[in-house]
């Protein structure tokens, strides 16, 4: 029996990773279940033993995506010290974000690409888990506020909005532009946090 689970599992498993790819590449409407059983040299009647739908393989798809980004921003957050600052916060979580957008691409870039083309069974049902990642965003600028560190006025639902775009679609020119992960999650928090501009007082001469 716990070989049988076991090797189910591994099954399941493959089929995930199979889908992720066919809809980062294709997207819902050009992904087919016949496709994804062939890409795995399976028989598209056997996807049907471990998920009942399109839908719902497709939203377990969506639900991984948004596990694997909230659980490595969530680690990188640990590494750091007790009591950190907020740019040492803001970092981590850009740097943990990035991780999971570029090392997890057929993932993340299937939820990007996906999330507004889905139905809405499927869009409702995948909500709460984006939503409580959002909520970790929204309370980090919340308390940011209070304590001061970013202006007062801000609006911050378009700053966590501009910093998901400026993540997220990082994987698009990411392998093109030959960065690390590291110096490209540097150089957003640091966009961020200090702006471009240089008044006449600071300006390099």
């Amino acid at each position: 029996m716990t070989n049988t689970i076991k090797k189910s599992s591994v099954t399941r498993q493959l089929i995930l990773d199979a889908a992720a790819k066919k809809l980062s590449q294709h997207g819902y409407h050009g992904t087919y279940l016949k496709d994804i059983a062939e890409s795995i040299n399976m028989q598209a009647g056997s996807l049907y033993y471990h998920f009942n739908s399109k839908e719902a393989l497709v939203q377990e798809v969506l639900n991984k995506s948004v596990h694997l980004i909230r659980d490595i921003v969530e680690y990188e957050v640990e590494q750091l010290a007790k009591a950190p600052s907020f740019p040492d916060l803001l970092r981590a979580a850009i740097r943990g974000h990035l991780i999971a957008i570029l090392r997890h691409s057929d993932y993340t870039l299937a939820s990007i690409r996906n999330y507004g083309q889905v139905p809405e069974t499927v869009h409702n049902a995948a909500q709460p888990d984006r939503d409580a990642y959002e909520n970790f965003w929204r309370d980090l600028f919340e308390q940011a506020e209070k304590d001061g560190v970013i202006r007062t006025g801000v609006d911050k639902h378009l700053l966590r909005l501009a910093i998901f775009g400026s993540m997220n679609w990082a994987s698009i020119w990411y392998v093109d532009s030959g960065a690390s992960v590291e110096a490209i999650a540097q150089s957003q928090a640091d966009l961020f946090l200090n702006g471009c501009y240089v008044d006449g007082e600071h300006r390099a001469v």
